[in-house]
């Protein structure tokens, strides 16, 4: 939100001389930009609360646009599923890039399987253009995109769809070197290529398909319903970790249609272990690869007719998931509004510090003491020790229209004093 702001203020030519755009294209930069541009109409707390907003909205349309591409099943229990994780933890994390990049991408997959099944001509100026909007939004749901459709075409022995799809996707490959060029020229930060450990891969999975996010059974938060919600967790995420076996289960008994539908998930269910915990500093992006397996897979049953709407694990399925669906708003009513009023609190203290030393030791003790409160639990531990506290003062520097550090990662280059990391690094 704050690097919305500098941007709506550089197109202005009024922003700080520390900041600047970066002169070649960048992936993670849609967000900034989508806010910056919105931050010329509205206060730039509005277009923050605008492009949440829209980030579960699209989520949301697209994947039932996704789900149903190979049927017009409307009343499969599997269409429910999408609604469990709208605010998941990709959300919490503040991973908007991420989630527009997955959204752009899950219509990307709908559009093609539509086209190639139904034996309706592919119109390559959406592709080219969808491609390019992925690439400025995040480099893994691209990459995804090009590994689906070169697994489809392959599978379905569609070869003379090759060309068209490599032209239409040249002008965003073309970006794509452009940066890896420039992102060459910087200093590597960790190692090139780190692989999972059982501990990583189990955590990850278990956070990204998790209703009730932090809840996990292993971070020893001891609240009442610690252990109800980690159940659940564990439950749903076993349930949807056998999605894509349950494909490949089922066609080798049945062999029905959309072969290259399942290939692309079983693809996607490889890269999320053959792409590893980290590369070039970018946090497991294995994880990256687990909602295109699940959501491609459940696309399949769907339109394999499976599971059938009248039989009694339907049924079951569709009590179960309204039933997780009213305890997680229940859920999310209770501990985000928990959230709210402890940020609120020090966000108040300080807004009213007399000075940045003030400030920095107001933030630093309410970091280092968060932790051992015994009122915590799984989710408002994430939000305020993770995402939310380290970036709350960002709403001060917006309100005073003063300069901060930012991420460097998207499409603005900074150049003064401070780390977003730790922003009182430097008192």
């Amino acid at each position: 939100m704050f690097e919305g702001s500098i941007v709506a203020e550089l197109i202005h030519g009024n922003a700080s001389a520390s900041y600047s755009f970066k002169h070649y294209p960048v992936p993670y930069s849609g967000t900034v930009a989508m806010l910056g541009l919105l931050d010329l109409a509205f206060p730039p707390e509005i277009s923050g609360k605008i492009v949440l907003s829209l980030c579960i909205l699209l989520l949301a349309i697209s994947s039932t646009y996704l789900l149903t591409s190979l049927s017009n099943e409307s009343d499969n229990s599997l269409l429910l599923i999408p609604l469990l994780f709208l605010l998941n933890t990709f959300f919490f994390w503040g991973e908007l890039a991420y989630l527009f990049a997955l959204s752009v991408f899950f219509s990307y997959c709908g559009y093609l399987f539509r086209r190639i099944y139904r034996s309706e001509p592919i119109n390559w100026w959406i592709v080219a253009s969808v491609s390019i909007v992925m690439f400025f939004f995040h480099v893994l749901p691209y990459a995804t995109a090009i590994l689906v459709t070169l697994t489809l075409i392959l599978a379905e022995s569609r070869t003379e769809l090759l060309r068209p799809f490599l032209i239409s996707f040249a002008p965003s490959i073309g970006l794509t070197l452009w940066y890896a060029v420039n992102r060459v020229s910087l200093q590597r930060i960790g190692p090139a290529w780190t692989f999972w450990t059982p501990h990583l891969l189990a955590g990850r999975w278990i956070a990204a398909f998790s209703p009730f996010p932090e809840f996990l059974p292993w971070l020893g938060i001891q609240v009442p319903s610690m252990k109800v919600f980690a159940v659940l967790n564990l439950v749903i995420t076993t349930a949807l970790t056998l999605v894509v076996p349950l494909c490949v289960l089922s066609w080798t008994r049945m062999r029905p249609r959309y072969f290259g539908v399942l290939a692309s998930a079983v693809a996607c269910a490889i890269a999320v272990i053959a792409t590893g915990y980290e590369f070039e500093g970018m946090i497991s992006p294995g994880e990256r690869f687990l909602y295109p397996a699940v959501w491609i897979g459940l696309c399949w049953l769907i339109g394999a007719g499976l599971p059938g709407r009248v039989s009694k694990f339907s049924r079951f399925l569709t009590i179960g998931i309204i039933a997780s669906l009213a305890c997680q708003i229940a859920f999310m009513q209770i501990y985000v509004g928990s959230v709210s009023n402890d940020l609120a609190a020090l966000f108040s203290k300080l807004r009213s510090a007399d000075s940045q030393t003030e400030l920095c030791a107001t933030y630093e003790k309410y970091l280092s003491q968060s932790w051992d409160q015994p009122h915590r639990s799984g989710l408002d531990l994430l939000l305020t020790n993770h995402p939310s506290a380290p970036r709350l003062p960002y709403y001060l520097y917006v309100e005073k229209k003063v300069e901060a550090p930012i991420f460097q990662m998207g499409i603005l280059d900074y150049s003064g004093q401070g780390d977003n990391e730790d922003l009182c690094k430097s008192q």
